[in-house]
C-alpha cells in the first residue's frame, strides 16, 4: 500500500510557491496508503512533495517546509516506527504537521493519545462532521474502522470536529503549534469540496514559517476559518421551531413503506430535540404523531 523508494512530485512551474531562497516549498508526505487526489490536491496548489515510504526516516531529511501523513488502512498500533518518528517531529515542530485518516491517528497516537476499535466503523460518502470551533456542520467521505479516543487527548491538543451521527473524534489540533489532523478526507468529493480547505490551511501555516516572524509561527496554532462557534450562533441565531410537519411520498412499490421508513430517523431526531412534530405518508401506511407517543397509527 506504500510507495517502496522515496519519490519527488513538481507542481507546474507557473503555480509553484518559492521559498525566499527561490526554491519551491516541498512538503515530505509519509505514504502510509495515499490516496492520489491528495497528491493532486497538493500539486494543485503549487506544493512540490517528496513521497516516503512508510517505514522512512524522515527525521534526517534536512530540507522539507512542511509534514504531512497520509490516509491508509488498518489499525495504527501496528506502526510503531512511524509514530515514534512523529513522536519527535511533534516535540521538535521545525515545520507544521497535517494528517488525514490514518495519519491522523498516527499523529494522535504520537502525541499521547489512544486509538480503539470501533464496533462497525464510519464507512460511507455522506457522513456529517461538526467543526467545533464554528459550529458548522460539513458532509464529509469516511472509510475507517478505527478511531482516536478524544477523552486520552493530552494538555494541548483538543478535538476539532466531531462525528454527528455517532459522537466519534474526526480531528484534533494543538493550540499552540502549527499542528492538526482529520479523520475524514478533505481530497475527497462529497461536498463536492466541502472541505478541501484544509490543504489551504496547512499551506498558510507553511507560509508563516518562511517570512521573517517564521520562528514564532512555529509557535501559534493553524488558522481554522469560520470564527467562533458563540460569534456565529449569537449572528445567526436559531429559530424556535414548536412543531414540523414531515411528509412522506410513500413506498418505492406497492406494499413497501420504504420512504415513510426513511422519515423515521427524521422525525426520531426532532423527538429527541423536543420538537412536537406529525409526520404523513401518501401511502394507506399510517400516520405519526409525537402527542400519541411517536408510534405508527392507520389513518382509518
Amino acid at each position: 500500500m506504500s510507495i517502496r523508494e522515496p519519490q519527488i512530485f513538481s507542481p507546474p512551474v507557473d503555480k509553484a510557491l518559492k521559498r525566499p531562497d527561490g526554491k519551491p516549498i516541498r512538503i515530505v508526505c509519509v505514504d502510509v496508503g495515499m490516496k492520489f487526489n491528495q497528491l493532486r490536491c497538493f500539486l494543485a496548489r503549487g506544493i512540490e512533495v517528496k513521497v516516503v515510504p512508510w517505514d522512512y526516516d524522515f527525521l534526517k531529511e534536512g530540507n522539507y517546509d512542511g509534514l504531512f501523513i497520509s490516509n491508509g488502512p488498518g489499525d495504527p498500533a501496528t506502526l510503531k516506527a512511524t509514530v515514534d518518528r512523529l513522536r519527535t517531529a511533534i516535540e521538535a515542530t521545525k515545520t507544521p504537521i497535517f494528517g488525514i485518516c490514518l495519519g491522523h491517528q498516527l499523529l494522535a497516537r504520537a502525541a499521547g493519545a489512544e486509538t480503539t476499535k470501533m464496533k462497525f466503523g464510519n464507512r460511507g460518502h455522506n457522513i456529517p462532521c461538526t467543526n467545533l470551533r464554528s459550529g458548522r456542520c460539513y458532509i464529509t467521505s469516511q472509510n475507517h474502522g478505527f478511531a482516536v479516543n478524544a477523552k486520552s487527548l493530552k494538555d494541548g491538543w483538543q478535538e476539532l470536529f466531531v462525528n454527528a451521527n455517532d459522537g466519534s473524534n474526526e480531528g484534533i489540533w494543538h493550540t499552540e503549534k502549527p499542528l492538526f489532523s482529520v479523520q475524514f478526507h478533505p481530497e475527497s468529493t462529497p461536498g463536492p469540496k466541502d472541505t478541501e480547505w484544509l490543504f489551504d490551511v496547512f499551506i498558510s501555516a507553511i507560509q508563516k514559517t518562511q517570512g521573517p516572524d517564521g520562528k514564532a509561527a512555529l509557535n501559534q496554532p493553524v488558522e481554522i476559518p469560520g470564527g467562533l462557534i458563540e460569534d456565529n450562533e449569537r449572528a445567526n441565531p436559531k429559530a424556535k421551531v414548536r412543531k414540523v410537519l414531515v411528509l412522506g411520498s410513500g413506498g418505492l412499490s406497492i406494499g413497501q413503506a420504504g420512504e415513510f421508513d426513511y422519515s423515521g430517523s427524521q422525525v426520531s431526531a426532532l423527538f429527541s430535540m423536543a420538537v412536537q412534530y406529525e409526520a404523513n405518508s401518501t401511502m394507506l401506511s399510517g400516520y405519526q404523531s409525537s402527542q400519541r407517543g411517536g408510534h405508527l397509527h392507520h389513518p382509518y
